[in-house]
C-alpha cells in the first residue's frame, strides 16, 4: 500500500472489531476498535485506518479492483465452508459470485446476543496467483480474504478476516 510494506490483523466477537496495521519502515502503527454491527464497526475500522495512514504516512490505501467475473474460476469455489462458529456460502447466478455468512444455529441457540447474519454480498477475485479475493458490498466490503487449495490445486478451504473455514460442499452448477 502506498509502496510500503504492511503487516495485520482483525478480529470480531459478539459485534465488536478490532484492526492492528503495522508498518514497520515508518516505525507505525495504528488500531481502531469499535463495538457496534459490522455495517458500523467494520466499516468505522477500516476508515480510521485509512485516515491515520493518509495523515501520517501521506500512504493511500484503496481497495483493489477486483477483476471480470470468470464462469470457470466461480465453478471452482462456490460451495459451503464452515469452522466451530460460522459458515460461509459462496454462490453464482451466473453474472458474479456473492458470499454469505452465518452464525451456526446451535451457537445462535446458546448465546441470544449474537448479531444477526449477513444476507449475500457481492465477491469479486483479485488479480495474482495466490486466490485472493475482495468482499464488495454489504457489512463486510472490503474485507480480503484468500482460498486454500490441496496438494492436487482443489480448494479446500477459505480465510475470510483471518478466520479459517473449511470446504464443506461442493454447488454444482
Amino acid at each position: 500500500m502506498g509502496g510500503v510494506r504492511t503487516a495485520g490483523h482483525g478480529g470480531s466477537a459478539d459485534g465488536q472489531f478490532a484492526e492492528l496495521l503495522i508498518v514497520p519502515e515508518r516505525d507505525f502503527a495504528v488500531v481502531a476498535l469499535s463495538n457496534t454491527g459490522p455495517e458500523g464497526g467494520l466499516a468505522f475500522n477500516q476508515a480510521a485506518v485509512r485516515w491515520a495512514l493518509e495523515h501520517y504516512l501521506g500512504a493511500v490505501d484503496r481497495d483493489p479492483e477486483p477483476l471480470p467475473y470468470d464462469e470457470e474460476r466461480a465453478r471452482e469455489i462456490v460451495g459451503s465452508y464452515a469452522n466451530d462458529m460460522m459458515t460461509l456460502t459462496i454462490a453464482t447466478e451466473g453474472a458474479g459470485l456473492t458470499i454469505e455468512c452465518g452464525i451456526k444455529p446451535e451457537i445462535r441457540a446458546a448465546d441470544t446476543e449474537l448479531p444477526p447474519d449477513l444476507p449475500p454480498a457481492g465477491l469479486g477475485l483479485l488479480p495474482g496467483d495466490a486466490d485472493e479475493y475482495i468482499v464488495t458490498g454489504g457489512g463486510l466490503k472490503g474485507q480480503r480474504g484468500f482460498f486454500t487449495r490441496d496438494e492436487s490445486g482443489v480448494i479446500v478451504g477459505a480465510d475470510l478476516a483471518g478466520r479459517l473455514f473449511n470446504r464443506v460442499s461442493v454447488v454444482s452448477q
